[in-house]
């Protein structure tokens, strides 16, 4: 199947480009950064490369091709080239926090970058053959801050974003599930929930723990760890899962939907980081830094993953404590890494 990831280049991105060609797809990964036009071996790290940590390759079979989402002809000329039958839209600004900061730039990224996808393919759709799926990824933050007692969260909860990010993702949902409706395409969409793995960059809550205790293991960090509130929970998946799912819903998901992709399991980060420092051969100090607290934290935050579960037959393959084992794997890796 010809399909093309955009933000391919992206922690998620990466991941799924991996598996999609290790099941049989034709895959074109597009992103913004330059240079990697080169089959197979230009898809390995880019996002890695630019922060200066070892990079996780993706297998060959590929293909990269830079394309600005906002560039709404350039758009156009890689559809109307490739002719996906698949579309995985990653690409987006991600960040909550940043999206105070620049809501426009967000706005713009997330909901114009789908207009340009969804018109692009409208136009090109008569070249095409058969009607084009599409995945639109979206976020857990589009529902909002919602009590403890409104847990697990499914499809069907009301949607109350509290940032532009949120809306901007909310916003880039229902257009791509209009445009599913209006002009035929096969169109669902996901509200994904907190994911991690090896490669993620340490403003994480996750991988900022496993970096600091990967320091302070190697004798280069002093042993006190900064951390943020540690009472909250969160539902976690590793990022291998969260690609398998990302496929199965291409493949089996139904139309017009939107699908929780979660574990349906809350993880207290008190408990992950005693996990990680389980694994670590010095003792440690751990405080509180007040620049780590955000002013109004959810305190729980759980998905409903059954209609995933049901309409694909998707199940989470990965434990949260393999999951905790590789990324302190990793950030040992780098932090010997750059010792060198």
């Amino acid at each position: 199947m010809r399909t093309l990831v955009t933000g391919a280049c992206g922690f998620v991105g990466r991941y799924l480009v991996g598996e999609l060609v290790s099941n049989g797809y034709e895959v074109l990964a597009s992103d913004i950064v330059e240079d990697h036009s080169a089959r197979g071996a230009a898809l390995q790290g880019v996002g890695a490369e630019r922060r200066g940590v070892p990079s996780i390759s993706l297998p060959e079979g590929g293909e990269y091709r830079r394309c600005n989402l906002l560039d709404s002809e350039a758009v156009r000329e890689l559809i109307e080239d490739w002719k996906p039958e698949c579309i995985f839209h990653l690409a987006a600004q991600s960040s909550a926090a940043r999206s105070f900061e620049d809501p426009v730039g967000t706005l713009e990224t997330n909901v114009i970058g789908m207009l340009s996808i969804l018109e692009s393919v409208k136009s090109v759709r008569a070249s095409c053959e058969g009607r084009v799926h599409l995945l639109s990824v979206g976020s857990c933050e589009e529902y909002g801050k919602r009590s403890p007692e409104d847990m697990p969260l499914h499809e069907e909860s009301p949607i109350e974003p509290v940032s532009p990010y949120a809306v901007s993702k909310v916003a880039q949902s229902m257009l791509a599930l209009q445009y599913g409706r209006a002009y035929d395409l096969n169109v669902c969409a996901t509200r994904s929930f907190s994911h991690t793995g090896p490669g993620q960059m340490s403003r994480f809550v996750l991988p900022s723990f496993a970096k600091q205790c990967a320091e302070i293991n190697a004798g280069i960090k002093e042993p006190v760890l900064k951390v943020g509130n540690l009472d909250v929970i969160r539902d976690f998946l590793d990022v291998r899962d969260v690609v398998r799912a990302y496929r199965l819903l291409i493949e089996r998901g139904e139309i017009g939907r939107i699908y929780n992709v979660c574990s349906s399991r809350g993880l207290n980060l008190k408990h992950a980081l005693n996990m990680m420092v389980e694994q670590m051969s010095v003792e440690i100090r751990i405080e509180t830094d007040p620049a780590l607290i955000r002013p109004a934290d959810v305190p729980v935050l759980i998905g409903d993953n059954s209609k995933l579960r049901h309409d694909t037959g998707w199940e989470p393959g990965i434990s949260i404590e393999q999951m905790i084992r590789d990324l302190m794997k990793y950030w040992k890796d780098v932090t010997a890494a750059r010792a060198q």
